[in-house]
């Protein structure tokens, strides 16, 4: 949503001057945006099932279908566009891609999603919608159980993190600059880095960034942070980084 009122820009995905539905259909056409260490969600689709798929002989699919018509069959795997944008089976094209969407797992604490943020119980039952084509109930059942569980994790560590800072606020130890403050520091990087890669590769089906690039990377995190928090408790007071980094971990 843009500051004038206006929705999207169709070039991001459609680019100029060939204005493509088979370009918007490839996952190239995600990877511009939707990169990196904190939602590498075209790295996490490449590792996935799908994604290698699509690598193997996507150039040999029919892109250029009409909308609505473009079906299993004319692709062997789902892209991105796919789950989140095309008409499958009964389910008509959108280009509002909260839609099929449950869960919010961009954010420091993962819910269902309402408000503007789409309805996560909808978007649940769409989303389902979506793999039937392909899969079976009980496949379908035991992946959204799989992210369900995922989040109930990944929820558990934020709680812990939240839980710990606000005793540090209460105690007075904390910084008021956050980015010079250890435990803050790491705190943004447990949900925005380790806990997006975690809860994204469960959802995608990726498991490399499920797990290492993600949980077993927040058990790390969050180990740092409990030994920042019990030596600042133990000794009342915010490490001096500089005697830190000279004496070893705390």
């Amino acid at each position: 949503l843009y500051p004038d009122g206006s929705v999207g820009t169709c070039t991001v995905c459609h680019t100029r001057h060939k204005f493509s539905v088979a370009e918007a259909r490839k996952p190239e056409a995600c990877a511009s945006c939707h990169l990196g260490p904190d939602h590498p969600d075209i790295e996490i689709y490449l590792e996935s099932k799908h994604g290698q798929i699509f690598l193997t002989d996507g150039e040999d699919w029919e892109w250029e279908s009409a909308p609505g018509t473009w079906q299993p069959g004319d692709y062997r795997a789902p892209t991105c566009a796919v789950c989140h944008m095309s008409g499958i089976g009964e389910l008509e094209t959108t280009h509002n891609v909260n839609d099929r969407l449950k869960w919010d797992l961009m954010h420091k604490k993962s819910v269902i999603r309402s408000g503007a943020r789409g309805d996560g119980v909808k978007g649940d039952k769409l989303m389902r919608k979506v793999c039937i084509n392909c899969h079976g109930d009980s496949h379908i059942d035991n992946t959204r159980q799989t992210l369900d569980s995922a989040v109930a994790l990944y929820n558990t560590y934020w709680a812990e993190a939240v839980k710990m800072k606000k005793v540090l606020a209460e105690k007075g130890l904390l910084k008021k600059d956050p980015w010079k403050d250890g435990y803050q520091e790491l705190m943004y990087y447990l949900w925005h880095h380790t806990g997006r890669r975690a809860r994204q590769g469960s959802a995608m089906n990726g498991p490399d960034y499920a797990h290492w690039h993600g949980f077993f990377q927040m058990f790390q995190v969050m180990k740092d942070m409990q030994d920042i928090y019990n030596w600042r408790i133990k000794n009342n007071k915010i490490e001096d980084l500089s005697t830190v980094m000279s004496s070893g971990p705390l």
